[in-house]
């Protein structure tokens, strides 16, 4: 049997994830250099004075993966640091406040993407969200690709009277 490639795995996980969107973007555009996976570099949350902090307020460090195929489907996970839960052994025997403190350092969503090449902007559809309230958003962030890292940084929020955004750096996996 031949031995699958990252490359050939990439391919054939695009292949089947066929959401019947019709993208259409020309590979050598913006859109089609977005595609395949790419891993979590570093996140931080931007406050308007310029400082950064942790992620949505979560520990760091964060490890990720973020998969964009060509049929207009993508995912994105990311895992704030934790560590291993040693008893129980199955998270559904886990008290609900261990398994509140896991979920909170989780975050996951899929649904599909178009790339707004004029903008330099990026959309993410969420179909499904570990977090229910995102199910059915539309995320725009700008996109920024150099030297085979992609940046994404979010629209402006406010809490408390503070705008902030938050900015992810990837690089290929």
């Amino acid at each position: 049997m031949k031995k699958m490639t990252r490359r050939t795995l990439i391919a054939a996980t695009a292949a089947l994830s066929g959401s019947g969107v019709g993208w259409t973007a020309e590979p050598s555009g913006l859109g089609g250099r977005l595609l395949g996976a790419w891993r979590l570099l570093d996140a931080v949350t931007v406050y308007a004075s310029g400082a950064t902090g942790p992620w949505y307020d979560r520990p760091g460090p964060y490890r990720g993966v973020l998969t964009y195929c060509a049929s207009g489907a993508m995912s994105v996970q990311i895992a704030s640091a934790r560590s291993a839960a040693r008893s129980p052994p199955a998270f559904a025997d886990m008290p609900v406040a261990g398994q509140l403190g896991y979920l909170h350092s989780y975050y996951a969503y899929f649904g599909r993407f178009e790339v707004d090449a004029a903008s330099s902007e990026v959309r993410h559809f969420v179909d499904t969200s570990l977090d229910p309230t995102e199910t059915g958003v539309t995320y725009v962030q700008k996109l920024a690709l150099e030297r085979g890292r992609l940046t994404l940084t979010t629209q402006p929020w406010r809490v408390g009277g503070q705008w902030r955004h938050s900015r992810l750096r990837w690089a290929r996996a």
